[in-house]
This record gives structure tokens, sequence and C-alpha cells, in this order.
């Protein structure tokens, strides 16, 4: 007779009750119509996140993805080099372009790509840096950072692309003194998210001291000589090392290297002088304080020279001269003091 009576309670399951105990409803207590309005405001705002991390992570899947089918037709660089340079009965003209940027630019139908970079490790694999990307530059001088949110197929991307100052030369007969190539620090380790493991990883360095640049026509090998944390321009800036992209003498030149000595969290053997061409691969970075940049500087490889020669005895820097805006985020006064310190040249 009980089990009959609590049958006959029991409520009936309803989509209205549901609705009634979500929504605020005629009747409710005020009490009870706060609680719901909270509860629902914290839904969307749940709905809206989890929608904006799934978004961020497919679009770099994707992103990393369409990279891959392209550097399907890439070679290992380092070994094109060597081909290339010891090739003495047949030298690939360097007005010829490669065939490999051939393929790459009638697969994506852009003629902005100027190049591709690779940063291998010693076994000439990209995996640890994820660093094995084309090189394209904005034609268009209006939007020099064309491709900060685009891919190389010019679809909007927050990963955006690999690109080149548009004040930079990367050409068959024309090659700037200072190559400058921007890349964003995505979170995924893609594009340059991964250069900052030079900081983070001490040995790192070792593993990864050359970078490969290829242009349309020939590839250089680039020695790493230094990195280091710069302020992004929007605070007081003391360092503006995108700016210069020519050398005028001797002078401009050893201001430009002695800069970066002094600022570079690493300390090494490799020497950089006059006529040597430079590399710098400057990313954001969040690390330490806002609007930050994470850079890698490196010069070409000279005719006959060990590629590892110089970056193998290598050793933190315990004196770092650091942005303007690093000691104001810390409350504290630059007290970098550059006793000892031996400049190049």
């Amino acid at each position: 007779m009980g089990k009959s009576a609590a049958g006959k309670a029991r409520k009936k399951f309803s989509y209205f009750d549901v609705l009634k105990n979500l929504f605020p409803w005629k009747g409710d207590p005020v009490r009870e119509v706060i609680r719901k309005i909270i509860f629902l405001i914290a839904v969307i705002v749940f709905g809206v996140c989890a929608f904006l991390v799934f978004d961020y992570f497919y679009e770099n899947y994707k992103n990393n993805q369409m990279n891959k089918e392209i550097q399907k037709n890439v070679p290992n660089l380092s070994e094109l080099a060597d081909l290339i340079d010891n090739d003495v009965t047949n030298k690939v003209s360097s007005t010829e372009m490669l065939s490999y940027m051939k393929e790459i630019i009638a697969q994506t139908g852009n003629n902005d790509i100027v190049g591709h970079i690779q940063i291998p490790d010693k076994n000439g694999d990209c995996s640890d840096t994820k660093v094995n990307y084309p090189i394209v530059q904005s034609s268009n001088e209006a939007d020099r950072d064309y491709y900060l949110e685009r891919n190389i197929y010019k679809q909007e991307a927050r990963a955006g692309s690999i690109y080149l100052d548009y004040n930079c030369k990367l050409g068959a007969l024309e090659r700037s003194d200072n190559l400058v190539i921007y890349g964003h620090e995505m979170q995924d380790g893609s594009m340059f998210g991964n250069l900052s493991e030079y900081d983070h990883n001490y040995s790192f360095y070792e593993n990864h001291p050359c970078i490969e640049l290829s242009s349309r026509y020939d590839v250089s090998t680039y020695k790493i000589f230094g990195f280091f944390y710069a302020d992004g321009g929007r605070g007081e800036c003391d360092f503006y090392y995108t700016q210069t992209t020519e050398f005028e003498n001797e002078k401009t030149f050893y201001d430009y290297v002695n800069q970066i000595k002094r600022r570079s969290l690493v300390l090494n053997e490799v020497d950089v002088k006059y006529g040597d061409e430079l590399l710098i691969l400057s990313t954001c970075s969040t690390d330490y304080f806002n609007d930050a940049r994470f850079v890698v500087a490196a010069r070409k490889l000279r005719d006959g020279e060990d590629k590892y020669s110089g970056t193998e005895n290598n050793s933190r820097n315990p004196n770092p001269l650091m942005p303007l805006e690093w000691y104001k985020a810390r409350g504290e006064k630059n007290t970098y003091v550059d006793d000892g310190f031996v400049p190049y040249g």
C-alpha cells in the first residue's frame, strides 16, 4: 500500500519544470531570480570561453596540417646547401630559381614567397624547434605587416606567416646586410613559438646553433651568436633592432652587433666581423613584461668555416643588459655595468 502511494506521488518528468528551475520565473523570490541570473551568466561565459579555446586550437591544427603539406616538398636545407656548394661542374646559377621553390610557389599560388627557413638540430631534424616554414614578404608597402595574421594562402589566420621585413632584400642579386624576419609565438610551439627555448632550456642552443635560410635562388647557413629580450617599441625603447637593415659603415655595424652582445643571454666564442651578413628572428614574448620581444641573432657562415665552431663552449651570461621595460616591470633601476665586456671588433 505504501509503495503504491509513493509511486502515485512520484513526480512525472517535465521539461517545463527544468526550464522553471533554470530561468527566472514569475513568482520567484528576488534571491532566487538573482541566483538563476548569475548561474546563466556563468554558463554563457563558460560556453564562450570553451568555444574560443576550441577555435584557437582547431585553427592551429588546420594551420599545422597546411604547413605539413608544404613541407613535403621542402628538402633538408643543410644538405641542399652542401650539394649546391659541392656542385662545381654544374653550379646552380644565382639567378635560376631552385626547383623546390618553384613547386611551393606553384602549390600555394603565392608569388610573395621569397624563401624558406629551417632551424634543425645537429642531425638535421626540425621537430624540436618546429621552424620549417616558407618566408613571405608583402608586396604592398602600405601594408607591410600584411602577413601578421594571414597564412601563405593569404587567408586570415591567427598564426599568421613567417615574414620578411618589407625593407629587406632577399633576391638573386641583392641581399640586405641585415635580414629581419618575424613570426608569432604560438602556444603550441608552432611558428616562432619555440624560440624562447633558447632561454628556458640550457642545452637548446648547443643542440640548435644554426639557422638554414633559403632564398628563391640559394641556401645559406647562419650561426647564432646571441639571443636576447627587447622592448616591443610601445614603451621606452633603447634598442630599435628592427630599424637597421643596411650598415652605412664599420661603426654602425659594430654599434649594432655590440648592442646584441651586451644583451645576449648566452656567452660563446662566435666572432662577428664587419662584412658579415646578419639574420634577426623576432617574436613576441609574454615571459617577463608586456609587449616584450624575444630575438635570435645570427651571422652568415663564412666560406670553409665549421658551422659549429664557437658555439660549443658556451655559458649563460651572468650580466646581460635587459630592456628598459624589464627593469620598470620589477620596479628596479638599470644596474647594468659593462665591466669586462669585450666588444666585437
